[in-house]
């Protein structure tokens, strides 16, 4: 079994494709926040964070359930189901 520490507290979904990692959520103000970045042997290193807003611009309401499956994190607020992939999410760059 493999583990990696990381700084994100909070976080409530996960995506991962190969090395590259989203984190969604956090306590209080933080459950709309996306982190995003690389394992490396040891560690997650955060390369960017993100506000996840809805397709309309509206924030995420605090009731919102998200589920990490794969690459891809899957938003249910209300009676819609968004879905967004690690490959929509742009990376870092060095």
């Amino acid at each position: 079994m493999a583990s990696w520490r990381n700084s994100v507290a909070g976080a409530t979904a996960l995506a991962v494709k190969d090395s590259r990692v989203a984190l969604l959520g956090g306590y209080g103000p933080h459950h709309d926040r996306l982190s995003v970045g690389t394992l490396d042997s040891k560690d997650l290193r955060i390369t960017d964070e993100y506000r996840i807003v809805l397709p309309n611009g509206r924030p995420l309401p605090k009731h919102t359930q998200v589920i990490g499956r794969g690459p891809d994190l899957h938003v249910l607020s209300d009676n819609d189901w968004y879905r967004l992939g690690l490959e929509e999410i742009p990376q870092a760059t060095p």
